[in-house]
Protein backbone atom coordinates (compact mmCIF):
# COMPACT_ATOMS: atom_id res chain seq x y z
CA UNK A 1 0.00 0.00 0.00
CA UNK A 2 1.27 3.44 -0.92
CA UNK A 3 1.82 5.40 2.31
CA UNK A 4 0.91 8.70 0.66
CA UNK A 5 -2.41 7.30 -0.54
CA UNK A 6 -3.15 5.75 2.86
CA UNK A 7 -2.47 9.11 4.52
CA UNK A 8 -4.81 10.79 2.04
CA UNK A 9 -7.49 8.20 2.81
CA UNK A 10 -7.14 8.70 6.56
CA UNK A 11 -7.34 12.48 6.20
CA UNK A 12 -10.51 12.08 4.17
CA UNK A 13 -12.36 9.32 6.04
CA UNK A 14 -10.67 8.73 9.42
CA UNK A 15 -8.87 11.97 10.29
CA UNK A 16 -6.63 12.69 13.25
CA UNK A 17 -9.43 14.45 15.12
CA UNK A 18 -11.40 11.17 15.11
CA UNK A 19 -8.38 9.26 16.38
CA UNK A 20 -7.89 11.85 19.13
CA UNK A 21 -11.53 11.52 20.21
CA UNK A 22 -11.24 7.73 20.50
CA UNK A 23 -7.96 8.07 22.40
CA UNK A 24 -9.66 10.46 24.83
CA UNK A 25 -12.58 8.04 25.15
CA UNK A 26 -10.11 5.35 26.24
CA UNK A 27 -8.44 7.73 28.70
CA UNK A 28 -11.84 8.62 30.17
CA UNK A 29 -12.79 4.98 30.78
CA UNK A 30 -9.34 4.30 32.25
CA UNK A 31 -9.71 7.28 34.60
CA UNK A 32 -13.29 6.55 35.73
CA UNK A 33 -12.53 2.83 36.21
CA UNK A 34 -9.45 3.76 38.25
CA UNK A 35 -11.53 6.15 40.34
CA UNK A 36 -14.15 3.44 40.97
CA UNK A 37 -11.61 0.86 42.15
CA UNK A 38 -8.93 3.07 43.72
CA UNK A 39 -7.78 2.08 47.21
CA UNK A 40 -7.26 4.46 48.93
CA UNK A 41 -9.96 6.52 47.30
CA UNK A 42 -8.64 9.23 45.04
CA UNK A 43 -5.33 7.50 44.20
CA UNK A 44 -5.61 7.06 40.43
CA UNK A 45 -3.31 4.67 38.54
CA UNK A 46 -0.57 6.23 36.36
CA UNK A 47 -0.74 6.21 32.57
CA UNK A 48 1.89 3.74 31.34
CA UNK A 49 2.95 1.83 28.20
CA UNK A 50 -0.01 -0.56 28.49
CA UNK A 51 -2.38 2.40 28.35
CA UNK A 52 -0.75 3.80 25.22
CA UNK A 53 -1.26 0.38 23.65
CA UNK A 54 -4.87 0.42 24.86
CA UNK A 55 -5.36 3.76 23.10
CA UNK A 56 -4.05 2.28 19.86
CA UNK A 57 -6.33 -0.75 20.30
CA UNK A 58 -9.35 1.54 20.78
CA UNK A 59 -8.51 3.58 17.69
CA UNK A 60 -7.98 0.34 15.76
CA UNK A 61 -11.44 -0.95 16.73
CA UNK A 62 -13.16 2.19 15.45
CA UNK A 63 -11.04 2.16 12.29
CA UNK A 64 -12.39 -1.31 11.53
CA UNK A 65 -15.94 0.02 11.95
CA UNK A 66 -15.07 2.67 9.34
CA UNK A 67 -13.79 -0.04 6.99
CA UNK A 68 -17.00 -2.04 7.52
CA UNK A 69 -18.96 1.04 6.46
CA UNK A 70 -16.76 1.41 3.39
CA UNK A 71 -17.55 -2.17 2.38
CA UNK A 72 -21.30 -1.71 2.85
CA UNK A 73 -21.45 1.62 1.01
CA UNK A 74 -18.81 1.04 -1.67
CA UNK A 75 -21.19 0.70 -4.63
CA UNK A 76 -23.32 3.73 -3.79
CA UNK A 77 -20.29 5.86 -2.87
CA UNK A 78 -18.69 5.02 -6.22
CA UNK A 79 -21.63 6.78 -7.86
CA UNK A 80 -22.07 9.63 -5.40
CA UNK A 81 -18.42 10.30 -4.50
CA UNK A 82 -16.19 8.99 -7.32
CA UNK A 83 -13.42 11.43 -6.35
CA UNK A 84 -12.78 9.82 -2.96
CA UNK A 85 -9.46 8.10 -2.36
CA UNK A 86 -11.02 4.64 -2.10
CA UNK A 87 -13.47 5.03 -4.98
CA UNK A 88 -10.77 6.43 -7.28
CA UNK A 89 -8.60 3.34 -6.67
CA UNK A 90 -5.72 4.95 -4.79
CA UNK A 91 -6.34 2.47 -1.97
CA UNK A 92 -8.33 -0.76 -2.18
CA UNK A 93 -10.86 -2.42 0.08
CA UNK A 94 -8.55 -5.41 0.34
CA UNK A 95 -5.74 -3.22 1.68
CA UNK A 96 -8.02 -1.52 4.19
CA UNK A 97 -9.40 -4.84 5.39
CA UNK A 98 -5.86 -6.13 5.85
CA UNK A 99 -5.06 -3.17 8.09
CA UNK A 100 -8.35 -3.52 9.98
CA UNK A 101 -7.92 -7.20 10.77
CA UNK A 102 -4.24 -6.73 11.56
CA UNK A 103 -5.43 -4.27 14.17
CA UNK A 104 -7.79 -6.90 15.56
CA UNK A 105 -4.76 -9.07 16.42
CA UNK A 106 -3.33 -6.17 18.41
CA UNK A 107 -6.67 -5.59 20.17
CA UNK A 108 -6.93 -9.24 21.17
CA UNK A 109 -3.33 -9.37 22.39
CA UNK A 110 -3.84 -6.25 24.52
CA UNK A 111 -7.13 -7.58 25.89
CA UNK A 112 -5.57 -10.91 26.84
CA UNK A 113 -2.74 -9.06 28.58
CA UNK A 114 -5.35 -7.13 30.60
CA UNK A 115 -7.13 -10.37 31.57
CA UNK A 116 -9.78 -12.83 30.46
CA UNK A 117 -12.75 -10.58 31.35
CA UNK A 118 -11.43 -7.91 28.95
CA UNK A 119 -10.73 -10.50 26.24
CA UNK A 120 -14.23 -11.98 26.48
CA UNK A 121 -15.77 -8.48 26.43
CA UNK A 122 -13.70 -7.69 23.32
CA UNK A 123 -14.96 -10.86 21.60
CA UNK A 124 -18.58 -9.90 22.40
CA UNK A 125 -18.00 -6.38 21.06
CA UNK A 126 -16.35 -7.77 17.93
CA UNK A 127 -19.28 -10.15 17.39
CA UNK A 128 -21.77 -7.27 17.60
CA UNK A 129 -19.68 -5.24 15.16
CA UNK A 130 -19.88 -8.14 12.69
CA UNK A 131 -23.67 -8.12 13.05
CA UNK A 132 -23.48 -4.42 12.18
CA UNK A 133 -21.23 -5.20 9.22
CA UNK A 134 -23.91 -7.51 7.78
CA UNK A 135 -26.71 -5.22 8.96
CA UNK A 136 -28.20 -7.95 11.16
CA UNK A 137 -29.14 -10.01 8.09
CA UNK A 138 -31.87 -7.58 7.00
CA UNK A 139 -30.02 -4.78 5.17
CA UNK A 140 -32.86 -3.59 2.94
CA UNK A 141 -35.41 -3.59 5.78
CA UNK A 142 -33.03 -1.83 8.18
CA UNK A 143 -31.84 0.81 5.71
CA UNK A 144 -35.45 1.75 5.03
CA UNK A 145 -35.71 2.67 8.74
CA UNK A 146 -32.86 5.11 9.19
CA UNK A 147 -33.52 5.98 12.82
CA UNK A 148 -33.68 2.31 13.85
CA UNK A 149 -30.52 1.73 11.79
CA UNK A 150 -28.73 4.43 13.79
CA UNK A 151 -29.92 3.11 17.17
CA UNK A 152 -28.87 -0.46 16.33
CA UNK A 153 -25.40 0.74 15.36
CA UNK A 154 -24.98 3.11 18.33
CA UNK A 155 -25.40 0.18 20.73
CA UNK A 156 -21.78 -0.69 19.94
CA UNK A 157 -20.71 2.22 22.17
CA UNK A 158 -21.73 0.74 25.56
CA UNK A 159 -20.09 -2.53 24.49
CA UNK A 160 -16.82 -0.74 23.74
CA UNK A 161 -17.02 1.01 27.11
CA UNK A 162 -17.62 -2.35 28.83
CA UNK A 163 -14.60 -3.87 27.04
CA UNK A 164 -12.29 -1.07 28.16
CA UNK A 165 -13.84 -0.99 31.64
CA UNK A 166 -13.15 -4.69 32.25
CA UNK A 167 -9.52 -4.13 31.32
CA UNK A 168 -9.12 -2.08 34.50
CA UNK A 169 -12.05 -2.54 36.89
CA UNK A 170 -12.48 -5.51 39.16
CA UNK A 171 -16.28 -5.42 38.89
CA UNK A 172 -18.59 -5.47 35.82
CA UNK A 173 -19.65 -2.18 34.30
CA UNK A 174 -23.28 -2.45 35.46
CA UNK A 175 -22.17 -2.73 39.11
CA UNK A 176 -20.69 0.75 39.06
CA UNK A 177 -22.84 3.88 38.84
CA UNK A 178 -19.97 5.75 37.21
CA UNK A 179 -19.50 3.01 34.63
CA UNK A 180 -23.19 2.84 33.72
CA UNK A 181 -23.37 6.63 33.37
CA UNK A 182 -20.25 6.63 31.22
CA UNK A 183 -21.79 3.99 28.94
CA UNK A 184 -25.00 6.06 28.65
CA UNK A 185 -22.94 9.16 27.94
CA UNK A 186 -21.13 7.42 25.09
CA UNK A 187 -24.42 6.14 23.68
CA UNK A 188 -26.29 9.44 23.79
CA UNK A 189 -23.29 11.55 22.79
CA UNK A 190 -22.55 9.30 19.84
CA UNK A 191 -26.21 9.28 18.82
CA UNK A 192 -26.41 13.08 18.99
CA UNK A 193 -23.34 13.36 16.75
CA UNK A 194 -24.74 10.78 14.31
CA UNK A 195 -27.98 12.78 14.05
CA UNK A 196 -26.18 16.12 13.73
CA UNK A 197 -23.93 15.06 10.88
CA UNK A 198 -26.84 13.83 8.77
CA UNK A 199 -29.11 16.87 9.01
CA UNK A 200 -29.29 18.94 5.82
CA UNK A 201 -31.20 22.05 4.93
CA UNK A 202 -33.86 21.44 2.24
CA UNK A 203 -31.65 23.13 -0.36
CA UNK A 204 -28.65 20.90 0.48
CA UNK A 205 -30.43 17.52 0.20
CA UNK A 206 -29.11 15.19 -2.52
CA UNK A 207 -30.87 12.38 -4.34
CA UNK A 208 -29.56 9.01 -3.20
CA UNK A 209 -28.00 10.36 0.01
CA UNK A 210 -29.83 9.43 3.21
CA UNK A 211 -30.37 12.03 5.91
CA UNK A 212 -32.43 12.36 9.07
CA UNK A 213 -33.90 15.57 7.71
CA UNK A 214 -35.38 13.52 4.86
CA UNK A 215 -36.68 10.84 7.22
CA UNK A 216 -37.99 13.06 10.01
CA UNK A 217 -38.35 16.38 8.21
CA UNK A 218 -35.95 19.28 8.73
CA UNK A 219 -37.64 20.54 11.90
CA UNK A 220 -38.25 17.03 13.22
CA UNK A 221 -34.59 16.06 12.82
CA UNK A 222 -33.45 19.17 14.69
CA UNK A 223 -36.05 18.52 17.41
CA UNK A 224 -34.93 14.92 17.94
CA UNK A 225 -31.28 16.00 18.05
CA UNK A 226 -32.02 18.62 20.69
CA UNK A 227 -33.97 16.08 22.77
CA UNK A 228 -31.05 13.64 22.65
CA UNK A 229 -28.69 16.47 23.62
CA UNK A 230 -30.89 17.32 26.61
CA UNK A 231 -30.94 13.67 27.69
CA UNK A 232 -27.18 13.58 27.27
CA UNK A 233 -26.84 16.70 29.43
CA UNK A 234 -28.82 15.05 32.24
CA UNK A 235 -26.50 12.03 32.13
CA UNK A 236 -23.44 14.29 32.05
CA UNK A 237 -24.65 16.22 35.08
CA UNK A 238 -25.38 13.02 36.98
CA UNK A 239 -21.92 11.65 36.13
CA UNK A 240 -20.22 14.85 37.28
CA UNK A 241 -22.19 14.72 40.51
CA UNK A 242 -21.35 11.03 41.01
CA UNK A 243 -17.64 11.71 40.51
CA UNK A 244 -17.72 14.86 42.67
CA UNK A 245 -16.01 16.92 39.99
CA UNK A 246 -16.84 20.34 41.36
CA UNK A 247 -18.87 23.05 39.68
CA UNK A 248 -16.80 24.11 36.68
CA UNK A 249 -17.69 21.12 34.43
CA UNK A 250 -21.40 21.84 34.94
CA UNK A 251 -20.97 25.47 33.88
CA UNK A 252 -18.80 24.58 30.88
CA UNK A 253 -21.17 21.94 29.50
CA UNK A 254 -24.25 24.07 30.24
CA UNK A 255 -22.72 26.91 28.21
CA UNK A 256 -22.00 24.62 25.27
CA UNK A 257 -25.51 23.14 25.43
CA UNK A 258 -27.15 26.57 25.42
CA UNK A 259 -24.99 27.69 22.49
CA UNK A 260 -25.82 24.53 20.53
CA UNK A 261 -29.57 24.81 21.14
CA UNK A 262 -29.46 28.50 20.21
CA UNK A 263 -27.65 27.67 16.96
CA UNK A 264 -30.19 25.00 16.07
CA UNK A 265 -33.03 27.41 16.88
CA UNK A 266 -31.63 30.02 14.49
CA UNK A 267 -31.04 27.31 11.86
CA UNK A 268 -34.66 26.21 12.24
CA UNK A 269 -35.96 29.73 11.72
CA UNK A 270 -33.48 30.56 8.95
CA UNK A 271 -32.33 27.33 7.27
CA UNK A 272 -28.70 27.77 6.27
CA UNK A 273 -26.24 24.95 5.75
CA UNK A 274 -23.43 26.86 7.51
CA UNK A 275 -25.58 27.11 10.65
CA UNK A 276 -26.39 23.39 10.58
CA UNK A 277 -22.72 22.54 10.14
CA UNK A 278 -21.83 24.94 12.94
CA UNK A 279 -24.29 23.17 15.24
CA UNK A 280 -22.74 19.82 14.23
CA UNK A 281 -19.32 21.15 15.25
CA UNK A 282 -20.73 22.26 18.62
CA UNK A 283 -22.25 18.80 19.20
CA UNK A 284 -18.89 17.13 18.56
CA UNK A 285 -17.12 19.73 20.72
CA UNK A 286 -19.53 19.10 23.61
CA UNK A 287 -18.89 15.36 23.35
CA UNK A 288 -15.12 15.92 23.42
CA UNK A 289 -15.27 18.44 26.27
CA UNK A 290 -17.45 16.15 28.39
CA UNK A 291 -14.75 13.45 28.30
CA UNK A 292 -11.87 15.87 28.87
CA UNK A 293 -13.72 17.47 31.79
CA UNK A 294 -14.06 14.08 33.50
CA UNK A 295 -10.36 13.34 33.09
CA UNK A 296 -9.25 16.82 34.18
CA UNK A 297 -11.51 16.98 37.23
CA UNK A 298 -10.39 13.58 38.53
CA UNK A 299 -6.67 13.92 37.81
CA UNK A 300 -5.94 17.58 38.54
Amino acid sequence: MNFKNLTAYLQERFPFVNMALFAILFATVFTVAGHATARPKGSLPPFGPGEWLGMVATISFFFRLRVFDEIKDYASDAVLYPQRVLQSGRVSLRELQGLAWGGAVLELAWSLYQGWPAALAWLLTLAYSLLMRYEFGVPAWLRARLLLYAVSHMLIMPLVISWLWLAYASEPLFWSAGGVLLALLSLLGGFAFELARKIKTPAAERNGVDSYSKTLGYGGAIGVTVLVLLGNAVVQARLFWQLETGHWPFYLLAGLLLLTVATYTVALLRPQEKLVRGAELLVSLAMLVSYVAVIASLRW
